[in-house]
């Protein structure tokens, strides 16, 4: 007998949804408690920007990272990685967030560590850099992506049968590398030491660019 398909979304998956503006709002009522504008913007902007990640740091020391080659949506590691990818989420819908980090030198990339990122301070970002699964990325030192790239931990997929599957990796970039505009790595890729990516060139997952030429990882 063939497998059924994948069901429909669970109540879980579909009460995440709101998590992303629940945190929004939290934050601009303890915000708006405060009596000066300046303290309530920092206040703000300290729970935008540092209670996701510490709250996915705290996730990935309890249950660790969804690493996976093919997670169905009843799974841990695919219920785990819908839960952080809310936590994401406002930084994946408003770009502006991510690009305000770049105008100082080396805080976007500690940014990215405070997820559990291993990226150098020394690496270059241009400008709307996708970025997915932030907790899983490595750059190393002197990397450079430039605009417009993409750094896709992972992927979903719909076998012939109907069911939807989840693969999860880590995604690395090493020290001088260069991912050309609108190029991409998915998860499981690596770009060696001192590769360049070309521009619109598309690794999917588990290869690697090197010596000029996709290779199986």
């Amino acid at each position: 007998m063939a497998p059924s398909p994948t069901p429909p979304p669970s109540r879980f998956m579909l009460a995440l949804l709101y998590l992303p503006l629940l945190l929004l709002v939290a934050g601009a009522l303890l915000a708006a408690q405060l009596p000066s504008w300046g303290s309530a913007l920092g206040l703000f902007l300290g729970w935008l920007y540092l209670l996701p990640p510490l709250l996915c740091r705290l996730l990935l020391w309890r249950y660790g990272p969804p690493l996976t080659r093919g997670a169905d949506p009843q799974e841990r590691p695919f219920r785990l990685w819908w839960l952080l990818t809310q936590l994401q989420m406002p930084f994946n819908r408003i770009g502006l967030l991510e690009e305000l980090l770049k105008l100082l030198p080396g805080l976007y990339p500690l940014w990215l560590n405070l997820w559990g990122a291993r990226v150098s301070l020394f690496s270059f970002w241009g400008r709307e850099v996708m970025v997915t699964e932030r907790y899983l990325l490595e750059v190393g030192r002197g990397a450079v992506l430039a605009s417009y790239s993409g750094l896709v931990g992972h992927l979903l997929v719909q076998t012939a049968a109907g069911q939807r599957q989840l693969i999860v990796a880590p995604v690395v970039v090493e020290a001088g590398a260069l991912v050309g505009i609108r190029a991409g790595l998915g998860p499981g890729c690596r770009l060696f030491q001192q590769e360049q990516l070309p521009a619109g060139r598309l690794l999917p997952p588990f290869t690697g660019w090197r010596a000029g030429h996709k290779v199986a990882l």
